[in-house]
C-alpha cells in the first residue's frame, strides 16, 4: 500500500484531485477570508484542472467543471509528501496538494443541519449531494 493509499484508508477519505497550485485569489470581507485556488493536475490528473472555493473553510471542489464535493462535507488539501493539512492561509503558488473529501457528521445532513450549512447558504449554486454519491465510481 502506498503512503497515499494508507492516508486515504486511515481518513476514510475520497481522492478528489492531485495538483500543483497555479493561482490563489483572495479577498477579505469583514471577518471572512474569501477566495479560490486553482490547481493544475499532476500524476494521473495531468492535463486536468481543479478549483476550490473557500470562505475561511473550503466550500466546493470542482474538477474539469464538475462539482466533486461541497459543504457540509469536508474538502481538505494535504501536502502530497507529508500529508500535513494545508489551510487556506497557507495556500501558495507551486505547492503540491492532494485534495480529499470526507463525509460530514450525519447531523449536518439532516433537514435542520442543511438549513444552516447547505451549499447555497454560502453562495455555491447547487443543492447538497453527499460526497459518496458525487464521486460514485471514483477513487477511494
Amino acid at each position: 500500500m502506498t503512503p497515499e493509499e494508507a492516508f486515504l484508508s486511515a481518513s476514510d477519505g475520497y481522492k478528489l484531485f492531485k495538483g500543483k497550485i497555479s493561482d490563489v485569489l483572495r479577498e477579505t470581507n469583514g471577518a471572512f477570508n474569501l477566495g479560490r485556488v486553482v490547481l493544475d493536475g499532476i500524476g494521473e490528473y495531468k492535463g486536468r484542472t481543479a478549483e476550490i472555493s473557500f470562505q475561511n473553510e473550503n466550500l466546493s471542489a470542482v474538477v474539469d467543471g464538475e462539482i466533486m464535493a461541497t459543504v457540509p462535507d469536508l474538502i481538505c488539501m494535504v501536502d502530497t509528501e507529508t500529508f500535513v493539512p494545508v489551510t487556506t492561509e497557507a495556500l501558495k503558488y507551486g505547492k503540491r496538494v492532494l485534495v480529499t473529501g470526507l463525509k460530514c457528521y450525519k447531523m449536518w445532513r439532516t433537514e435542520a443541519g442543511l438549513e444552516l450549512v447547505c451549499p447555497r447558504y454560502f453562495g455555491v449554486d447547487t443543492d447538497y449531494i453527499p460526497i459518496e454519491e458525487r464521486v460514485k465510481g471514483g477513487a477511494r
